[in-house]
């Protein structure tokens, strides 16, 4: 049952991304709500749970960008795979280090994205990607990050409460 709700969730962030947080940019950076949902998913130490995630995430924001289609579906799952390695034990310990898996994840999630349009013959300036969409997009992330991981871990703590030792 959780699983459907996780990508009635997903989606419904895909969506939200895609329409209306599209409207809300610092420069061209936008927040990115399926990376920092998946992020902290996998901060709780849910990390199969957030690859799956990832993957339906991803494929939902494919359908309505230029990005080719399992571009966002690989990295998302990668960035699930990676910053759950650890199973939740080093990143949640501090948060400075949740700060710190939010910009792994988002270096991996746009150099995914930015090497998928590189190779399909779009062209791209570096430095002004960087500068206009990519950096600004960084920091919308970490603002958000903190509150996406606590929403994670209260989401993990009504899902799945933990044993009553009697």
């Amino acid at each position: 049952m959780s699983l459907l709700l996780g990508f009635a969730g997903i989606s419904f962030l895909a969506m939200l991304q895609t329409s209306l947080v599209n409207h809300l940019r610092l420069l061209d950076g936008r927040p990115d709500l399926v990376l920092l949902a998946v992020t902290g998913w996998a901060l709780t130490g849910h990390g199969r749970q957030a690859m799956l995630f990832g993957f339906v995430g991803g494929f939902a924001l494919d359908l309505f960008s230029e990005v080719p289609v399992g571009v966002s579906s690989a990295a998302l799952v990668l960035v699930a795979a990676l910053v759950s390695y650890s199973e939740g034990r080093f990143w949640g310990v501090h948060p400075l280090m949740q700060l710190a898996a939010v910009i792994a994840a988002s270096a991996v999630f746009y150099a995914a994205q930015l090497s998928s349009l590189w190779i399909g013959g779009h062209p791209i300036d570096l430095l002004l990607v960087l500068n206009r969409t990519v950096l600004p997009s960084l920091f919308l992330n970490l603002v958000l990050a903190l509150p996406a991981a606590q929403a994670s871990e209260a989401l993990t703590r009504f899902f799945a409460p933990g044993e009553v030792i009697a």
